[in-house]
């Protein structure tokens, strides 16, 4: 009897109906999120590695890297990959639909595609005749008529880019987030009353930071804050400053940043 289609959870993302459940389809929803990852492909081939991209790093640069596609993070070993590195390949990241692979060297940077692309806004998908509502985010759409929270904005952002010239911004649908340059290292809401700010600690005490999960299943290495006066801003500050030199110690040690990345 021919073989029936096997399909993933409903995920309906981007126009991708069910999550993956091969490495095509591991590939498939990675091209609708490179985008949101400040990456560039230029090519997908046979062989090892799978894809050559460029990821921005701030200041108008780009550096290549090095992509293998996997259903599973495990399967990369299966695959002899780790014997080809030996030999002299260079890979950089694995973009895999579920990280399992508990003995993965820190120098292999994951992207695990399970939980990576709810960070992003869903795109409505529409018929192909019909004219698109959707516009280009600026920071216009985020700031409404909220004068105060513009003010505040304006202030902490000047001040933010002081801190280094390696920091950039990307405006998105519901936030304003903050590079290091290599990964976010905070973002900022504008809220009718001023700013919400979500930032990375690590999973350390941050003066004026509080934590984001009671249960302690999600977000254990951020945090957030509230700016709602300049008085505000001083601590604010001195947290933005103290996050940038934890996700810099992070990324030098290899460690996971992200939203749902735990404590060691």
């Amino acid at each position: 009897m021919k073989r029936r289609n096997v399909v993933g959870k409903v995920i309906n993302f981007r126009g991708l109906i069910y999550a993956p459940v091969e490495e095509n389809g591991v590939i498939f929803l990675f091209s609708k999120i490179t985008n949101d990852l400040n990456m560039n492909i230029e090519t997908i081939r046979k062989g090892f590695p799978d894809c050559i991209a460029k990821k921005y790093v701030g200041n108008g640069q780009w550096e290549e890297v090095n992509i293998e596609f996997e259903f599973k993070s495990s399967d990369f070993p299966k695959h002899k990959h780790l014997e080809r590195m030996r030999l002299g390949t260079k890979c950089d990241s694995i973009v895999c639909w579920e990280h399992d692979w508990q003995e993965c060297p820190k120098e292999i940077e994951i992207i695990e595609l399970k939980t990576e692309y709810k960070k992003y806004p869903n795109t409505v998908v529409e018929e192909p005749d019909k004219v698109s509502q959707i516009s280009d985010y600026n920071l216009n759409d985020l700031f409404k008529n909220y004068t105060l929270s513009k003010t505040l904005y304006n202030e902490l952002h000047g001040l933010t880019m002081k801190i280094s010239g390696e920091i950039w911004r990307k405006v998105a649908k519901y936030a304003v987030f903050y590079y290091s340059p290599e990964k976010v290292f905070f973002n900022v809401s504008i809220q009718k009353q001023g700013l919400k700010i979500h930032l990375f600690t690590g999973g350390k005490n941050i003066r004026g930071v509080e934590t984001i999960s009671e249960e302690g299943n999600y977000a254990q290495k951020w945090g957030k804050l509230y700016v709602k006066a300049r008085r505000d801003l001083p601590i604010a500050m001195s947290a933005i400053r103290k996050s940038l030199q934890l996700i810099k110690k992070a990324i030098n040690n290899h460690e996971n940043t992200g939203w749902y990345a735990e404590n060691d």
